[in-house]
């Protein structure tokens, strides 16, 4: 860990959102006024913590499959729940999250938005940089996604490998299509509406943890150079 960390972690400003989308590439077009291959988003999750003694919330979610609108609620939702300040981390969000906002803001029926969205990404802070630049441990494999860098996390309880549930990107577009296809089952698409919503909520709750770790193992660090110091002078 960075022990200048604690530096790093002060620009931050509560409260701390945790956010993260899901996006499926249609190579046919379903959804009305979308193109094929151009990411659409049909999820996110989002968990908010006001102070660094308090308890993160139980989060927010949004869900959507085939509505013509299904852009335009997903933005005015999430808009909604991360508020106008604090700061907002997603793990690799230049590449993800960013590039589907600054997307949204173009889009016809979203342009009235684009003033609101351009404040929302101005307060995203990509945890996969912040990682890359201050933290390491052989438990993540030289891998630098969520999954593997909570691995690093002690006592982090989100575990992707359960039975019957969604474990990475690939497997939540195929549940999106599996849920829009008139041929599903209703049972199996209320099944694979749970996975999807618990899959998105292990996402940013695993960035919490990340943050929260790296909060406390900045405080010891600086109870250790403090420590140091006072021997120095004894």
């Amino acid at each position: 860990i960075n022990p200048n960390i604690k530096k790093v972690l002060k620009k931050f400003s509560f409260p701390f959102y945790f956010m993260d989308f899901e996006y499926v590439d249609q190579g046919v077009p379903i959804v009305e006024n979308t193109k094929p291959y151009v990411k659409l988003p049909f999820q996110w999750s989002v968990h908010k913590w006001d102070s660094e003694n308090s308890k993160i919330d139980n989060g927010k979610s949004f869900l959507g499959f085939d509505e013509h609108d299904i852009e335009r609620q997903f933005i005015e939702r999430l808009l909604e729940a991360v508020g106008d300040s604090g700061t907002v981390f997603a793990h690799n969000a230049t590449s993800a999250e960013v590039k589907i906002l600054e997307q949204l803001k173009k889009k016809d029926n979203c342009k009235d938005l684009a003033a609101e969205i351009d404040k929302l990404i101005k307060r995203i802070e990509d945890t996969l940089i912040l990682v890359g630049e201050n933290f390491y441990s052989p438990l993540m494999n030289g891998k630098y996604k969520i999954k593997n860098i909570i691995r690093a996390i002690p006592n982090c309880p989100i575990n992707y490998e359960e039975k019957n549930n969604i474990a990475g990107g690939d497997d939540a577009q195929s549940a999106w299509f599996l849920c829009i296809n008139p041929k599903t089952d209703l049972k199996k698409i209320e099944d694979q509406k749970k996975f999807l919503k618990d899959y998105c909520s292990k996402d940013t709750l695993a960035v919490y943890y990340l943050i929260k770790y790296l909060m406390e193992e900045s405080k010891k660090n600086e109870k250790k150079f403090n420590y140091k110091i006072s021997e120095s002078y004894s």
